[in-house]
């Protein structure tokens, strides 16, 4: 191998000389360097293109910078919140990462900011001002929603299987008003609501009751009234309906219709009365009378 020396010539220029036949060559445009930062540390020698020299500096404002193993950072300055020109590093253009990003500290972002792909955040995020999600949004775990919430647009599904849980502390405060008339049920024969309060008027087609039924006040009926089993009456039942008394009795036609029958007197205040039949279209309707006109006896 031919042997290398180097030497600095008067004119402060690096030349490498070697025994080989080609001639000797200068290391390219490093002739009078600008050194003026020479007193200060961590300087960087750059090429200065306006200039045609390389100069030392602390910017390096190249259209392009390529570092192709670790850069460490040791300076400590905190940004000042909201300032860009403030912090160890300060970077007035965009910045492209094609690995990881690791922050050790806070990390505080002004302006808008766009994830084109998965986030993964294994910490907490605080977040003290809107938020808008343009896609899907999936929550693991347990969520807190403090202050307003409105959901809108849409079907809003809580839960997906009978082992999800709906618990509610707050009160309505408007009308549960199903979708469609006449389709959906409170509660299945196996799982019955308790009880059910109601101060106003409750209206419905069937009325199915197994246990027993306290009416506190009148009970309007203008239907028809199915009873199977037994009516036990304590204060005593009125019967209006086609009763011109004021006396008489009550009793079943021969359709099993309940009949008022009314005294043959405008009202029984005498004592020794008995009770017969008044045949009037084919039936014959008891009376209270003290009068016996006819018969077998």
């Amino acid at each position: 191998m031919p042997e290398i020396r180097a030497r600095v010539g008067s004119q402060n220029v690096v030349r490498v000389l070697s025994n080989a036949s080609s001639p000797p060559s200068n290391l390219i445009d490093l002739r009078d360097v600008n050194s003026n930062f020479k007193t200060e540390d961590g300087m960087i020698l750059v090429w200065d293109l306006p200039s045609q020299k390389f100069i030392m500096t602390s910017v390096i404002d190249s259209s392009s910078s390529t570092i192709s193993g670790i850069a460490y950072y040791t300076n400590t300055t905190d940004n000042v919140l909201g300032d860009p020109n403030s912090g160890a590093v300060q970077i007035d253009g965009g910045v492209g990462i094609n690995k990881n990003l690791t922050v050790g500290s806070g990390l505080n972002v002004f302006g808008l900011s766009t994830f084109s792909s998965n986030v993964d955040i294994n910490a907490s995020v605080d977040i003290s001002n809107d938020v808008v999600v343009g896609g899907g949004l999936t929550v693991n775990g347990t969520s807190e929603f403090i202050g307003s919430a409105i959901f809108r647009g849409g079907t809003i599904g809580i839960g997906d299987s009978v082992s999800d849980d709906i618990n509610v502390s707050g009160e309505f405060i408007s009308n549960l008003v199903p979708n469609t008339d006449n389709t959906y049920d409170l509660g299945i024969t196996s799982q019955r609501w308790r009880n059910g309060l109601f101060s106003g008027l409750v209206t419905t087609t069937n009325l199915y009751v197994s246990g027993i039924s306290t009416f506190a006040n009148n009970l309007d009926i203008s239907g028809d009234l199915n009873i199977v089993g037994f009516v036990s009456v304590t204060e005593g039942l009125y019967y209006d309906n086609e009763y011109d008394g004021p006396n008489g009795i009550a009793f079943f036609d021969n359709n099993g219709k309940l009949t008022g029958a009314a005294s043959t007197e405008s009202a029984i205040d005498t004592s020794n009365y008995i009770l017969t039949t008044l045949e009037t279209a084919g039936i014959g309707t008891p009376v209270w009378t003290s009068t016996i006109d006819g018969g077998e006896y």
